[in-house]
């Protein structure tokens, strides 16, 4: 009887473990930060230049696709996320977006183009983190910029943008959220800069 009993037992566990409901996840999602296009209702300053996007500066650890976050001053990155582009990638491509929506420069375009420039934006990502700490959960971006005129050969202005965005939830979606408004608030900050520095 007893032995009866452990192998009806046996096969409800057996039955149950091949019912339970298995979560995927794909190893593979990347995410992307898309521009807000908030830049669109503001009148700028036009002026009949070109402007050139240089290729963006950025340090050892963050040349790669990996969502990096600071816990407690320890680096680790995301298993199961990437960035769709490097960050260098995706500051370059909303900037370039920014800068085209403004109108500012009859041209704008990135360092892949042959074409000559009277205006050079020059980048340096110095963060682009998600930070963890025993109280705040936040992104943090900072990115140096230098304005040079090329015709001159000399700097109009240098500054360091930075920004910190609170992350709402601890979830992947409140994370990207995070990032992407800290990215397009810091990129349209620097177009409203280089407008003023015209």
């Amino acid at each position: 009887m007893k032995k009866a009993f452990y192998c009806i037992l046996i096969f409800i566990f057996i039955l149950n473990g091949c019912s339970l409901k298995r979560e995927f996840v794909n190893p593979n999602q990347s995410l992307l930060l898309k521009d807000d296009k908030s830049l669109v209702s503001i009148n700028f300053k036009k002026t009949n230049k070109i402007l050139k996007i240089r290729n963006i500066d950025t340090p050892l650890y963050l040349n790669s696709k990996h969502i990096i976050y600071l816990d407690r001053g320890f680096a680790n990155k995301y298993a199961h996320y990437l960035w769709a582009d490097l960050p260098s990638d995706l500051y370059s491509s909303l900037i370039l977006s920014k800068f085209e929506q403004s109108q500012i420069f009859i041209s704008t375009f990135s360092q892949v183009s042959s074409l000559k420039a009277d205006y050079i934006l020059e980048s340096k990502i110095n963060a682009f983190n998600q930070i963890i700490n025993l109280h705040e959960n936040y992104v943090q971006i900072s990115i140096s910029v230098n304005f040079i005129d090329l015709e001159k050969n000399q700097m109009i202005a240098h500054k360091n943008f930075s920004i910190k965005e609170n992350i709402e939830k601890k979830d992947i979606y409140a994370t990207h959220n995070a990032f992407e408004k800290a990215l397009n608030t810091l990129t349209n900050e620097i177009v409203l800069w280089v407008n003023c520095n015209l």
